[in-house]
């Protein structure tokens, strides 16, 4: 096999998933949460690391900035290697990895090592990164899409879960003990989502720098992968825009909550996975472009609601619940389409994709915050409006690429 990635449509095969445990997707869901829960631990602790380690909170922050930064590396670094190792031995290598540096973030003794230690973690607990795209070459063609969101549900619950049961257990127990527990869940999933994966055989030999030099060549050479990193990115961007300051407007003196109370808005987030299964069972039904239309005109009206949501409370929840339901829709729809267009090069697609998504988001909750103290959140809410008009934009080169280029069924 040569090194340049081999970019064709799916077509139809033996069922796959006979061979699958039905068990199997279920474990991947959950361990998928509990995995990606692991970049989130610090978010509700920071006060915590403060007085046991006795720093500034404003220095505490470093250890959430640390954990970003290292999901991001260990998304382009690792999660390529899914397309040319076998997956129980590469998942196993990440799941011990993120054990050990947990387990070391528990007793770390001071900041430093506590930061150093959680990127180390953000690194290797990219498994959900690689957990999506095998679930979605495990599953008939007639069932990814469910397939596909029935994980992202899991996804989304850890990283809500993360924040509330990681604050209230840190409150409780002390921040060690959250960490201590991560590893115990950690490798409890993992190891159950290892051990009934299905046998592979040989795999495609690529070396480690070709590998990752192919990853600009699947943006060049696959149209489906760069209308996803412009839908999704987009939408994912408006997302974070209005996301990422919702804390200000609610602590704000028109609703004057405080930080708790607050943080009690992002269980609305659940939305999203709430109604995942229907869209996943859409997506094998109709296809993936509907869905994308509608999670953007979902956004769309989110930033409305948003707007209003600035003195009135129930247009706020309205405009949370739309856009998470809006960015949970579009996360499962844009990886059922590239996936189904680069079933070779599942896993670099999937890094291509998420790589794209994260900077977007990075980038627009910057630009909001800045928006948020120069035009207050009106000025944030056209910030995702003119984001998700930049992704209706792409819809139309979107269509022209399917209709051309049909998938088998």
């Amino acid at each position: 096999m040569t090194d340049t990635p081999v970019l064709h449509r799916d077509v139809a095969g033996p069922p796959r998933a006979a061979t699958v445990r039905p068990l199997l997707f279920l474990v991947m869901a959950v361990c998928s949460g509990a995995t990606v829960a692991n970049v989130y631990l610090a978010q509700p602790l920071l006060k915590l690391f403060s007085d046991s380690l006795g720093v500034p909170h404003s220095s505490a922050g470093i250890v959430v900035t640390c954990a970003q930064f290292g999901y991001a590396a260990g998304i382009l670094l690792l999660v390529p290697m899914g397309d040319v190792r076998r997956r129980r031995p590469l998942l196993g290598v990440m799941l011990s990895v993120t054990v050990v540096f947990l387990l070391l973030a528990a007793a770390s003794p001071g900041l430093w090592v506590l930061a150093a230690a959680t990127a180390a973690i953000g690194a290797a607990t990219v498994i959900p990164q690689v957990l999506v795209p095998l679930a979605a070459e495990l599953a008939p063609p007639e069932k990814r899409g469910s397939v596909v969101a029935n994980v992202q549900i899991g996804l989304m619950t850890g990283i809500v879960g993360s924040r509330v049961i990681g604050g209230a257990v840190g409150q409780a127990a002390g921040w060690r003990a959250v960490y201590v527990l991560a590893a115990v869940l950690t490798a409890a999933t993992g190891a159950l989502a290892v051990y009934l994966l299905p046998k592979e055989g040989a795999r495609p030999a690529m070396s480690y720098t070709s590998l990752l030099a192919s990853l600009p060549r699947l943006v060049r050479d696959e149209p489906s992968v760069r209308h996803a990193c412009v839908l999704h990115g987009a939408l994912f961007g408006a997302y974070s825009a209005t996301w990422t300051t919702l804390v200000l407007v609610l602590t704000n003196d028109h609703y004057g909550y405080s930080s708790a109370v607050a943080g009690l808005f992002g269980v609305l987030g659940l939305a999203g996975a709430v109604t995942a299964p229907w869209a996943g069972r859409f997506i094998d039904r109709k296809g993936a472009q509907p869905i994308i239309i509608a999670s953007l005109l979902l956004t769309l009206a989110s930033a409305g609601a948003y707007a209003l949501g600035g003195t009135v409370l129930i247009a706020l929840v309205v405009g949370i619940v739309l856009a998470n339901v809006g960015v949970q829709w579009s996360q499962i729809a844009n990886q059922a389409r590239i996936f189904a267009y680069v079933p070779d090069a599942r896993s670099r697609a999937n890094t291509v994709y998420m790589v794209a998504v994260f900077l977007s988001g990075a980038i627009s909750a910057a630009v909001a915050s800045a928006c948020f103290g120069s035009y207050g959140w009106g000025g944030v809410c056209v910030v995702q409006a003119v984001l998700t008009a930049i992704g209706l934009a792409t819809v139309p080169l979107m269509r022209r690429h399917d209709r051309l280029n049909p998938l088998a069924d």
